[in-house]
């Protein structure tokens, strides 16, 4: 059971850098990407052109072992609203309510 993200930051020309959570620097860029297109459409052939990909700092916390609902998860982010985290060996981020995450160990 195994934690499978990194941060990565992503910059395309003309814009701050963002963070990215992905398995790889090619996920968070695609992710990046599908972002990109709701500003404005194009290739990805063309979004390599203008972006770069990096890795960046894990906050503190990141990959932290905790229970969600019961459930063993893996600790993204969070903050006074939700708390963002991953199954064992999974990719998906889900949210959760504070309320349902506890920080013991597995």
């Amino acid at each position: 059971m195994t934690f499978l993200l990194k941060r990565y930051s992503v910059t395309v020309n003309g814009f701050a850098p963002h963070d990215y959570d992905a398995h790889s620097p090619a996920s968070a860029r695609v992710r990046a990407w599908n972002s990109y297109c709701s500003y404005q459409h194009v290739s990805f052939r063309e979004f390599l052109k203008i972006s770069s990909v990096k890795r960046s700092v894990d906050p503190e916390g990141y990959g932290k072992k905790i229970t969600v609902g019961g459930a063993p998860a893996h600790l993204v982010s969070r903050n006074d609203h939700r708390v963002l985290y991953v199954r064992p060996s999974d990719k998906r981020i889900f949210a959760s309510h504070p309320l349902d995450v506890q920080e013991v160990e597995w």
